[in-house]
């Protein structure tokens, strides 16, 4: 049980920080934007890489309420990276 529980966990943490840039990238996809996926390879790595440093920052910086600010800073990091892939796919269909 408790293992299924963490995987609950992680599969929230997951929607909650790759769903906004998965829904960008969708929507210029839907747009005829051939480069709409293209960036994904670099915009998703480094948002799990700041999210859970981050997420080790607020545990070991001895804050009140952690996990709050883990959430937070998740929620956060989700939606720059959506923004981030949005000027990236502006960007490339420039080109």
């Amino acid at each position: 049980m408790r293992i299924l529980l963490i995987l609950v966990a992680v599969l929230a943490f997951l929607i909650a920080l790759w769903g906004p840039p998965l829904m960008v990238a969708r929507k210029y996809w839907l747009r005829e934007n051939p480069w709409a996926f293209r960036n994904l390879r670099f915009v998703l790595p480094a948002q799990l890489i700041t999210a859970v440093t981050l997420a080790f920052a607020a545990e070991f910086s001895g804050l009140r309420n952690p996990a709050a600010i883990m959430a937070a800073t998740t929620i956060l990091t989700g939606l720059l990276g959506a923004g981030l892939l949005a000027l990236l796919a502006i960007w490339a269909a420039k080109r």
